[in-house]
């Protein structure tokens, strides 16, 4: 499976602490073309840090709430694991995440 930068995929999420898991939007960044990707989990939480990227068109996102992309909270997730893809970043939306990823990697501050 080949997947794109600003693509957005349903992925299941299993947490470490409890059992069980559960069912998490995400954002691809990065497909190496290998068994994982690179990837921003997106909330339907509000803004609460600079590098917390609102979702403009979350519905042509294939989101079902309004909804933020977490770029301080990037991971690597199995291919595997996505359950569907659900939509594609719109450009604008893309444009702000481009943004927000040059600002939070510069190593030019």
């Amino acid at each position: 499976m080949t997947l794109r930068p600003g693509e957005v995929v349903l992925i299941r999420i299993d947490f470490h602490q409890t059992p069980g898991g559960k069912l998490r939007p995400a954002v691809v960044l990065l497909d190496s073309a290998d068994d994982d990707f690179v990837a921003a989990p997106i909330t339907s939480r509000a803004r609460i840090s600079p590098f917390d990227i609102p979702i403009h068109e979350w519905r042509n996102a294939g989101l079902n709430a309004p909804s933020t992309i977490r770029v301080h909270k990037l991971t690597v997730l199995a291919k595997d694991e996505i359950v569907r893809r659900l939509g594609d970043l719109a450009e604008a939306d893309r444009s702000s995440l481009a943004e927000v990823l040059r600002r939070a990697f510069s190593f030019d501050r």
